[in-house]
Formats: C-alpha cells, structure tokens, sequence
C-alpha cells in the first residue's frame, strides 16, 4: 500500500468515524473523563486500531524505535517511542510513525508539542528515512489554538537541531508525507467526546 492510499484512509475514518464509533464509544458516543492519561491512551489506541483495518498493515502501540541507522542511534540522539507504529505485513517492514498529543495554551505544552514532533522526526530516520507516511494528532478543547503550530510543523520539512549541536535534517518529501490533525473535544472534563478532527496539514 502506497502512501496516497495510507492518507486516503486515515482521512477517511477520521472523516466518518466508522471505527471510532464501533470499537471506541468511549471516543465517539458515551464520552470519556479527562483523567490523567486516559484519553492520551484511547487515543493513541484507536489510531493504532485503524491500521489493523487495512489490508496488509498491522500496528503496534508505544512501541520503542530500534536505530536501524546506526547514524541516528541513540549516543547520539535519543530513545524514542511514538505511540504508534504501522508495519506492512507481509515483512514487517514500518510503514508509519504516529503521535497523539494534547494540547492545552502553555508554554509546557506548547514545548511538548514540539517534542512530540521532533521525536516523530527522529523515529523516521532512525527507521532507515523510507517511511511513507509520519501521522500527528494534537488533541484539545475546543477554542484551544496553537499559535505557532506552522513553526512547528515545520520541523518535519526544516529539521532542527538537538542540544547537543547535532542536526536532523528533515523528511525527503519525495519519498515521505506527513498529515497533522487536531482532534477538538467537546464536553466537560468529566464527560468529553472526540468527533471533530480537523486535517491541519
């Protein structure tokens, strides 16, 4: 499976939510409490669910990234484990790397959605720079927009630099895309639903 049909998919059910209200209702219908990770944790599992959907792809959730690429391996940059992971089945071979974050109107998370991006960046490469596709999802209430969010997309196409001076230079676009989604939440924090997710990118 190509990338434009990885896209078309993921658009699709987080257009429709045929998934999303069949397996999570938690998401979707009966609402879920805004309690520590809990919907962190529905979240990145209902992304990983999609890929079990398709044909040919299977997925895993949290799982830490093996530096292929010994170029990138962790002495020299970091661990990173997205909270999702698509492989194609028929070799196991990754085909995408996925992270759900939430938002909130912060510097602490505003920093950590930058994190959570670069770590999807760091992912790629350390998987050998072939992904077809890199999924981010930025959940948050509705009217909660992050002001600079382009400036962080950015990384996926700019690169950035780590502390320790290191450059990782972007994705080769003629090979990988990218799609960011913001996942808006309505409800109270006791009892909140997902069903509006707004293609950013």
């Amino acid at each position: 499976m190509d990338k434009e049909q990885l896209k078309a998919k993921i658009i699709d059910e987080f257009k429709n939510g045929t998934i999303r209200d069949s397996l999570f209702p938690m998401i979707s219908v009966y609402g879920i409490r805004d309690y520590s990770e809990t919907v962190h944790s529905a979240g990145l599992n209902y992304i990983t669910e999609i890929a079990r959907h398709i044909q040919g792809v299977t997925a895993l959730s949290e799982c830490p990234v093996y530096p292929i690429n010994q170029q990138y391996g962790h002495s020299m940059t970091r661990e990173v484990r997205p909270d999702s992971v698509w492989y194609r089945q028929q070799d196991v071979k990754p085909i995408l790397v996925s992270e759900f974050e939430r938002f909130e109107n912060s510097k602490g998370k505003h920093d950590k959605l930058r994190e959570k991006i670069e770590n999807l960046l760091l992912a790629y490469h350390q998987l050998g720079g072939d992904l077809p596709l890199i999924l981010f999802v930025y959940w948050s209430y509705s009217g909660a927009i992050p002001k600079n969010i382009d400036k962080y997309i950015s990384i996926f196409d700019e690169g950035f630099t780590l502390p320790n001076g290191r450059f990782i230079p972007g994705i080769n676009s003629f090979v990988t895309d990218y799609l960011v989604f913001q996942a808006v939440a309505s409800g109270t924090k006791e009892n909140l639903t997902i069903n509006e997710w707004i293609q950013v990118r």
